[in-house]
């Protein structure tokens, strides 16, 4: 079946609220000021937005589209913004055959072009927290650190991480807090806040430097990897398919995938799928054999080794820590 043409978001450095009533005109969908809904024969969306003192927006997403949607950042705000997108927990494709874990964030500034193609075929959901550097700086204080050096560059940049379960918590806090009926609203900001004070010590403990002005096309090849074929761990990705598939040679692949992700494809899986073992350890009650066999490990030996190997402590370590989202 031929794959129908994707749906183009332009920026024109808009702000979001105004962006999501232009969503809402163009698909017959409803804005209200707090929540976009969208119900079409081929798109369903609803996304609540709140905005605090003129300057922080967070937002959750939840997204089913048949068809691909691009956002393209193509133009600057007279203002340098910040964007944080969280992605968390297990998507499927509808035949229910390919399990797909977006556990990830990206953070961006509002100079770095780029394009974001979101996923189709399956549900997603992730969180939004968009902030002016001003802002920021109320709160940041006179100290350097990383994060700051980070938000006041105004050249081109991006940083990619995955999330850990200090923020995974929080993200998860925002989402549970999203229903009308129990919303507290003053719960976004001081989670949005958390979250950006755990980015700081994340930051602070990373040995990477972030990416400069990665060109945009690049950096959507790239994004559409690391989704696309990356957040499968039922399947070792295959370098020469991958190399056939963007056009490049392998070793220039590895190196284009390290410049915005900071290690080669390969490593990175396996960082990854390490990486979620953790997180099903803590959110799920899945003994350890049903976590090596979702993930793909040889057995519950290999993933306690690898475990312990990455982490420094074994598996059971984690017994009965499962993390309260209000916490």
């Amino acid at each position: 079946m031929k794959e129908k043409e994707p749906f183009i978001v332009n920026s024109i450095g808009e702000h979001p609220h105004e962006r999501f009533q232009n969503f809402a005109d163009t698909l017959g969908g409803n804005w209200d000021g707090e929540e976009l809904t969208i119900h079409t024969d081929w798109c369903k969306s609803k996304i609540n937005s709140f905005e605090f003192l003129n300057n922080l927006i967070v937002g959750v997403f939840e997204l089913e589209s048949d068809r691909p949607i691009i956002f393209k950042q193509t133009a600057l705000t007279d203002e340098h913004y910040i964007t944080v997108r969280l992605g968390i927990g297990v998507t499927y494709k509808r035949d229910g055959s390919v399990k797909k874990f977006n556990n990830a964030g990206i953070l961006i500034n509002s100079s770095q072009m780029h394009d974001i193609e979101f996923p189709h075929g399956q549900f997603t959901q992730w969180v939004y927290i968009r902030f002016s550097l001003s802002f920021f700086q109320q709160f940041a204080g006179d100290k350097k650190n990383k994060l700051i050096e980070l938000f006041e560059n105004d050249t081109p940049w991006i940083n990619y991480y995955s999330l850990n379960a200090e923020i995974e918590s929080r993200v998860r806090a925002i989402i549970k807090n999203v229903d009308k009926d129990k919303r507290k609203h003053t719960f976004f900001f001081t989670k949005a806040i958390e979250i950006i004070q755990l980015l700081k010590d994340k930051i602070e403990d990373d040995s990477e430097k972030h990416k400069k002005n990665i060109h945009p096309e690049d950096l959507k090849v790239m994004i559409d990897l690391r989704e696309n074929h990356l957040a499968d761990f039922t399947e070792i990705p295959n370098l020469t398919e991958l190399s056939e598939k963007y056009g490049m040679s392998v070793s220039k692949l590895n190196r284009t995938f390290k410049s915005v992700f900071g290690k080669p494809i390969v490593q990175f899986y396996n960082q990854q799928k390490i990486e979620e073992a953790h997180r099903q350890i803590i959110y799920t009650n899945k003994s350890l054999t049903e976590i090596s066999m979702d993930l793909n490990f040889s057995h519950v030996g290999h993933l306690s080794q690898t475990f312990k190997n990455h982490f420094g402590y074994a598996p059971s370590a984690l017994k009965g820590k499962n993390i309260d989202y209000f916490s």
